[in-house]
This record gives C-alpha cells, structure tokens and sequence, in this order.
C-alpha cells in the first residue's frame, strides 16, 4: 500500500490539473468592498486587503505576549479578509481564475 503523504501528494497532482476546488476558492460576490471586481482583476488588488499567511506570522512573531493578547481580541472583534496561503500567491493562476465574480444582488 502507498504510504500516506505520496497519497498525499498524487491527489494534489491530480487536483492542479483537473483545475480549482471549488470548497477552497468560493465564489466572490461583486458587492461593497469587492464592488470593483472583475474577471481582470489581478492579484495585486486582492492583496490590498487580504494578508500572506508568511506574512502575518513575522509579524506574529514579533509580538510580545501583551501585543499577541491584544492582537488576539482585536482579531475576535471584526471580520478580517481571510488569509491567503503562500502558495497561492505563487500559483500562476490568478486570484479570479478561481475565485469566479459573480453578480452582486439585485
């Protein structure tokens, strides 16, 4: 039987070429702050608001433990893009090629 991280790494080969996971990039709704969105939009925009996992982390590693607690609640009380995965970043897809923009509500 194949050990479980070349399992691993043949349903990743097989997942990048079949194309996006639609469970990991939903759909992006063209409402408020993603209002300017399009299908061009590039990966530059995306990053104006939604932070590298790399970089959060340097940054979190830098904090001392009352920093980390502040930084902690504030993270608690409003509702922060989602990281973006190192990975992603690097993908030569763009954030749109996965993240289809659809109409806003009507």
């Amino acid at each position: 039987m194949l050990a479980l991280p070349v399992l691993f790494a043949v349903a990743a080969a097989a997942g990048a070429g079949a194309g996006c996971i639609t469970a990991f990039a939903p759909n992006i709704r063209r409402e408020e702050h993603h209002a300017a969105m399009t299908a061009g939009s590039t990966r530059g925009a995306c990053l104006t608001c939604h932070e590298l996992e790399s970089r959060m982390a340097r940054r979190m590693r830098g904090m001392d433990a009352t920093a980390m607690q502040r930084h902690m609640a504030a993270m608690d009380r409003v509702i922060r893009p989602p990281l973006v995965a190192d990975w992603m970043a690097r993908d030569r897809r763009g954030c749109v090629d996965c993240h289809v923009v659809k109409a806003g509500p009507t």
